[in-house]
């Protein structure tokens, strides 16, 4: 069962920031954050825009809050990354205390 870590579910110790798949030949795909080559997670602001890359997975939520949409992939399934808008990911709340000043 998920628990609330700072701003993002974990089970386990591991993030479970989330989307799935809700078009295609690919229904019901869970999607994860991309790892690209050089360790970083993209965001960027819509499909033109340049994208910021991030290091520290926990910075995610904050741009997702901001508006920021996030590459998606599965591995699992051969599904390329995805760029996801915050509305259909899961696994983070806009609520958190700390959404913006992770402590943890």
């Amino acid at each position: 069962m998920p628990i609330e870590w700072g701003t993002v579910f974990q089970v386990l110790g591991v993030a479970m920031l989330f989307a799935t798949v809700s078009r295609g030949k690919k229904v019901g795909t869970r999607l994860l954050p991309h790892l690209f080559q050089d360790n970083r997670y993209h965001v960027q602001l819509g499909k033109g825009g340049p994208y910021i890359p991030l290091t520290d997975y926990r910075e995610i939520p904050s741009y997702l809050a901001s508006g920021y949409s996030l590459l998606m992939s599965s591995r699992a399934e051969s599904h390329a990354p995805s760029l996801i808008r915050p509305q259909s990911i899961r696994g983070w709340s806009v609520s958190s205390p700390d959404l913006f000043f992770p402590t943890r």
